[in-house]
């Protein structure tokens, strides 16, 4: 999987004096699911995939308040909806239209979809659309489900449990993360960081002292 299209193709430009990480030292990953950093002396443990959620996010929530990034459907698809999701579809159209999705009634519950939303260049099932409807359905306002499906977009093109990293693409993770509005957790309210301070480690191994002192 090619990660540079996720991890380089921001909505600002920013070089690493941006990032709330500057300084921090790259390290390694462990276990295909934390990233391992040196930072202001103490060790920074970076979950990559909530870290890639948030990113992802903030790009999604970004890019929808203009135009949404959107790939057309050739052939349209078919997608069954409840009746409760096919009445819905209509009155919340324009959210629907405004978050990329596309549709028109085709018989029954059924509905076209024309164009999806893609997130980050990767256009989503068109089946989603159900889970788009029900999430601007249930939300207690507009807004509420539209940051809920954003949400779930967010995390379709995250990194995974096991995926491997370069040391660049490591890198450029922990420097996007740290130019986040809220770089601390996940879009689901998961940590994104963990600081291990190096007073427990000096407690846990019975030592005196750091090493500097």
């Amino acid at each position: 999987e090619d990660l540079s299209m996720d991890l380089d193709g921001a909505v600002e430009p920013f070089s690493p004096a941006d990032t709330a990480f500057e300084g921090a030292t790259y390290l390694g990953q462990f276990r295909g699911l934390y990233l391992l950093c040196e930072f202001e002396g103490d060790l920074l443990v970076v979950d990559q995939h909530a870290a890639h959620e948030r990113i992802n996010y903030e790009r999604l929530r970004d890019a929808v308040a203009g135009d949404p990034p959107t790939v057309q459907i050739d052939p349209p698809e078919r997608v069954s909806l409840t009746p409760a999701q096919y009445a819905a579809a209509e009155s919340h159209r324009a959210e629907l239209t405004g978050l990329g999705y596309e549709v028109e009634p085709f018989g029954g519950t059924a509905v076209r979809v024309r164009s999806v939303p893609a997130p980050l260049s990767r256009p989503v099932d068109p089946e989603t659309v159900g889970d788009a409807i029900d999430a601007l359905r249930w939300g207690e306002t507009p807004d509420a489900g539209r940051d809920d499906l954003l949400t779930d977009l967010a995390c379709h093109p995250s990194l995974k449990a096991g995926d491997d990293l370069t040391d660049a693409e490591a890198e450029t993770l922990v420097d996007r993360l740290g130019t986040c509005e809220n770089p601390y957790a996940c879009p689901h309210g998961r940590p994104t960081v963990l600081t291990v301070a190096e007073e427990t480690l000096v407690r846990g191994f019975g030592r005196r002292s750091t090493r500097r002192e």
